[in-house]
């Protein structure tokens, strides 16, 4: 017997096939890719390192958020991911910054050498009246309802296959691929169909009865309806900037509440918090309730502290950790930085959201050291922190 026929007879013998898919899993699981990015730091333009180990996707978003014109990007090896702490630990690594991504649950107490624990994704939601409700004190907001009545836009629900078939191809897809281009984490349609199960619908929006923009809607229960993936038409920069990126959030919560759906569930947001969605999504009034549960895994984060790039990518990325159980603000500033009243309540109102625990203020010192301030307390119950931290 060939191999080729022998490989046909193995194939059908289904319970060796469940184990081979189930190795593999576990292989993938446990065994992942890594990187070697180099280039300039985004802000400083001074030369920096990054050792990566995840997926690909993530490794492009940390690409993007680090350096200034694309890196330089060598394929490493494949890391076993109980190696975690030891890379972590290990003082003398090469690296500006390290980024390990693990679906093993890791804890605070294990990591040293001013490491963090940060989520992948963070998943939150608007509360449905509170939403409608405070629109109407955010400028913002109130410019993005102008254009919606300016530009004509409208809504109307479907559950007709055809449609939602149409929105995936001409809207969905598009618009994700643009917008995140190589770090997309891109749903087939029959993902969005198991997501929603049964239970979805489509939310279009139209402009003079044609429609220009869309999300896909799952009823997650009696009271929270789920925005799954949204879309343009052909990804239309101009129909964002009209207001049809404004209305699917608008539209969306008017339907939640003509449906009596008490929270609308606006999916993942990167844990960098400069990061554009994010920010939009804040200013609707989003309140954390956790990690993204589809992509649950998290980051081991050190930044090796020393050089200016790294100081630099610190400053300007303020980012959300794990502790305690706990979501916390990490915001660094410099050694001459003044820890001002100012400076606390642009904390608070840029980065303090609802479900975090508080925000944490590092001072970069000379050499390689942080000193970590006082807690600084939000709006609500939450507090921000500077506390002295011993030389690494």
């Amino acid at each position: 017997m060939n191999q080729g026929a022998l490989y046909n007879v193995l194939k059908k013998i289904k319970p060796l096939v469940a184990v081979v898919q189930g190795v593999r899993k576990l292989h993938s699981r446990f065994r992942l890719d890594s990187w070697i990015l180099t280039g300039e730091e985004r802000v400083s333009g001074e030369p920096i390192t990054v050792f990566f180990s995840g997926q690909i996707e993530n490794c492009n978003y940390i690409a993007r958020i680090v350096f200034r014109e694309g890196c330089y990007k060598t394929r490493s090896c494949k890391m076993w991911s109980w190696k975690v702490s030891k890379l972590i630990n290990n003082v003398s690594v090469p690296y500006s910054l390290i980024f390990l991504q693990t679906n093993q649950v890791t804890h605070n107490s294990t990591l040293r050498n001013y490491s963090f624990l940060i989520p992948s994704w963070i998943a939150g939601e608007l509360d449905v009246a509170h939403a409608l409700q405070c629109q109407r004190g955010n400028d913002s907001v109130k410019t993005d309802l102008r254009n919606i009545r300016r530009n004509r836009f409208t809504f109307r629900v479907t559950r007709k296959p055809e449609e939602m078939e149409k929105f995936y191809y001409t809207m969905y897809l598009p618009y994700v691929r643009q917008t995140h281009g190589d770090h997309a984490f891109i749903a087939t349609l029959d993902e969005l169909r198991r997501e929603a199960s049964k239970r979805s619908e489509l939310l279009l929006v139209e402009q003079d009865g044609k429609p220009v923009a869309g999300v896909y809607l799952g009823i997650h229960d009696h009271e929270r309806i789920d925005a799954l993936e949204l879309g343009v038409m052909g990804a239309n920069r101009d129909l964002v900037k009209m207001g049809a990126l404004a209305a699917i959030y608008y539209y969306s919560l008017l339907h939640a509440s003509e449906g009596k759906y008490k929270r609308l569930f606006l999916g993942g947001a990167r844990p960098f918090l400069n990061d554009g969605p994010l920010r939009y999504k804040k200013k609707w009034g989003l309140h954390i309730t956790g990690r993204l549960h589809t992509l649950p895994d998290q980051f081991v984060f050190r930044p090796c502290l020393g050089s200016t790039a790294v100081d630099s990518f610190l400053e300007n990325n303020p980012f959300v950790y794990e502790e305690k159980n706990t979501f916390r603000v990490a915001v660094f500033i410099g050694a001459q930085q003044e820890y001002s009243d100012q400076l606390i309540d642009h904390i608070r109102k840029a980065y303090c959201l609802p479900g975090f625990a508080g925000a944490t203020v590092f001072r970069i010192n000379a050499g390689a050291t942080l000193a970590l301030e006082e807690n600084i307390a939000p709006l609500t119950p939450p507090d921000v922190t500077l506390k002295d931290a011993p030389a690494a």
